[in-house]
């Protein structure tokens, strides 16, 4: 170790645990950091947020595709397909899915037209969160992570 002449070597002062363990020692460092990652679930945000991702550019690959092969259909028709495709769904259940995005996004808080982003926001809820969006303990932050997203991929005209 080198040394700065007329001055004291530096010493190294360690401090111990009361089992006699170093607070310094590596395992002890990581074990905070599992911890704190633990606490604030950081690795899963970071899943869910990739995930929800792929949903909305999956889904927008398929809108398109429905865009080319139907383009005299509406607008709903589009959607009805792109829930169909993307879940493999039946006829009946997309249609069961399609009716509960017109209640849940298109009447509240104020009515207005239902859009792409309300029909991928409820694909990428129920795909994606591991929290329940209708469950009592959701946070708005969890939702609107979610539409954040689906803002960046998803253009507001479809």
């Amino acid at each position: 170790m080198a040394r700065i002449p007329g001055e004291s070597p530096m010493e190294l002062t360690e401090t111990k645990a009361a089992d006699g363990s170093s607070k310094d020692e590596p395992s002890s460092r990581e074990d905070q950091l599992e911890d704190t990652l633990r606490r604030f679930n950081f690795l899963a945000a970071l899943r869910e947020r990739q995930q929800i991702r792929r949903v909305c550019v999956d889904s927008l690959r398929i809108y398109r595709q429905v865009e080319v092969e139907m383009p005299q259909s509406s607008r709903m028709e589009r959607y009805m397909q792109v829930v169909e495709r993307r879940i493999s769904a039946d006829p009946r259940a997309a249609s069961k899915i399609m009716r509960l995005v017109k209640e849940g996004f298109a009447h509240w808080p104020a009515e207005r037209p239902l859009n792409f982003r309300d029909v991928v926001q409820i694909i990428a809820e129920t795909d994606c969160l591991t929290t329940h969006v209708a469950g009592s303990d959701v946070q708005p932050r969890d939702v609107d992570f979610v539409f954040d997203i689906i803002s960046e991929v998803i253009p507001a005209y479809l």
